[in-house]
């Protein structure tokens, strides 16, 4: 018999059961650490600073732009323009915005753009993405708190240390749940009161209270099992993280706690000298063999046997696992060793090639996460459709960027402006020949200032191989 209340009662559980596995699915949402964050943040030292910094270096210097993207496509076209523009050309790739239905970005007058290059009034723009990196690389989540004013827009920015912040699951004060700021890991001195900082009323405003989620933005690298936490490469890598630091208190030990006589002298069996004929004879080898001028001085003595007592590098194997440890924890990051100040041996293209691969395999994706966070949480704040891009300073071969610029010219696809402008000249403009190809003449001007005009404008010599005029056409042919 069809009972409607049963069937009412169980949807409602349905239902019910459908909202906690979403919520249980959810990332981001706060629930408990999977991993022991201070400890990881305590590793911030060594080759891992190494490797977060050359990172953090990259996201503290890239460009922040807002788009709005209330036409349609113009994200897909914007997209596809830098897809395009990845093998060069990168720095004219804004000259035309708009021109194929792309959206210009907005001013930095926009209050969207104040509060990503002035997030709050004790830091810029690039310190705040510098420290969103730092936390996203040594701990796996990066956390944002998003002040808001009293109705609930955003006017400042600051970023949570994840070692200082503690899940709070949900419960009837905060129904999605927060974290707690700890005081534990604070630390602070007043001079001017003479006490420490814990004693004063803005510690109590701060350390102990919930923030709640909904004030806070997180971005975290996923974690394979617990959604509510994320995956730190520093915890991923803990064991090589924990041999390398062995292996540096090991090389500490060795020349702080031991004995390190460069050599030793036995005398003759029938030889009995005293204590202070000892020091003496010491005092005097010293004297005459002591000092970097004696180095690879060779030495005679009467005694029976000259003893070498110093352990060299290779017998303890510093050398290679200090670099094999090396190279393990800069891979934990990508990071090359060129990008990370190693001067590693090769060619003049395979150094651009490896910093354009840290690039555009490391730094960019982090950007990119970054950007999204802030374009689902943040800009909905400040309009509708407004699109957050984060772009890493580009890294371009000259000399590839030389052989395409030859190869447009021969070609004739090229303008003027367009040559001007990556070479970061100004514009001729449409009456002095700016928007003529480049291996086209200006009969505006004269020709040998339009020879000499173009000579300019190609730059390289290694592109000039020749120049022909034939039949009195101005013309010139870059072959």
């Amino acid at each position: 018999m069809w009972n409607p209340l049963k069937q009412l009662t169980t949807r409602f559980k349905s239902n019910r059961f459908a909202v906690a596995l979403r919520a249980v699915l959810g990332a981001g949402q706060p629930g408990s650490w999977s991993s022991e964050h201070r400890r990881e943040s305590d590793q911030y030292t060594g080759w891992t600073f190494v490797a977060i910094r050359a990172i953090c270096l990259q996201a503290m210097q890239a460009s922040v732009l807002v788009y709005d993207d209330s036409a349609n496509g113009s994200r897909q076209n914007r997209k596809k323009e830098k897809n395009q523009n990845k093998g060069g050309y990168s720095q004219f790739k804004s000259l035309y915005a708009g021109e194929f239905g792309d959206s210009e970005p907005l001013s930095n007058e926009h209050p969207i753009c104040k509060i990503l290059k002035h997030p709050n009034p004790t830091q810029s723009g690039a310190s705040f993405r510098y420290e969103r990196v730092l936390q996203l690389q040594l701990t796996g989540t990066s956390i944002v708190w998003n002040v808001p004013n009293q109705f609930g827009k955003t006017v400042q920015r600051y970023v949570i240390p994840t070692a200082i912040a503690t899940p709070v699951p949900p419960n009837h004060e905060f129904p999605e749940g927060g974290y707690k700021i700890q005081a534990s890991s604070l630390r602070y001195f007043n001079e001017s009161y003479g006490n420490s900082f814990t004693e004063t009323s803005m510690f109590r405003q701060v350390v102990g209270n919930v923030i709640p989620i909904s004030q806070l933005q997180i971005s975290s690298w996923p974690h394979p099992v617990y959604k509510d936490d994320g995956q730190s490469p520093v915890s991923a890598g803990a064991r090589w993280v924990d041999s390398a630091n062995q292996i540096d208190s090991a090389r500490w030990a060795q020349m702080n706690n031991g004995a390190d006589p460069s050599i030793v002298v036995t005398c003759g069996k029938d030889m009995n000298p005293t204590r202070e004929e000892l020091e003496a004879a010491a005092a005097m080898f010293e004297q005459k063999y002591g000092g970097t001028e004696n180095t690879g001085k060779a030495i005679f003595t009467t005694g029976e046997q000259v003893v070498s007592l110093t352990a060299t590098p290779r017998e303890m194997d510093y050398n290679s696992s200090f670099t094999q440890f090396r190279d393990a924890i800069l891979a934990l990051h990508g990071v090359p060793g060129i990008a990370a100040g190693i001067s590693d041996g090769g060619s003049y293209a395979a150094f651009y090639a490896s910093l354009k691969q840290f690039i555009c395999l490391t730094v960019q994706p982090i950007l990119d996460l970054l950007a999204e966070d802030d374009t689902e949480h943040l800009a909905p704040q400040f309009g509708k459709n407004l699109t957050v891009e984060i772009e890493a300073t580009h890294i371009d071969d000259p000399d590839l960027l030389e052989k395409r610029l030859a190869t447009d010219i021969r070609a004739k696809i090229i303008k003027v402006d367009e040559m001007r402008a990556i070479r970061g000249l100004p514009p001729l403009g449409p009456e002095r020949g700016g928007e003529q190809l480049v291996s086209q003449a200006d009969p505006k001007i004269p020709q040998t200032e339009q020879s000499d005009q173009l000579d300019y404008d190609v730059g390289a010599p290694s592109l000039q191989k020749g120049r022909a005029s034939k039949n009195n056409t101005k013309s010139v042919e870059i072959t």
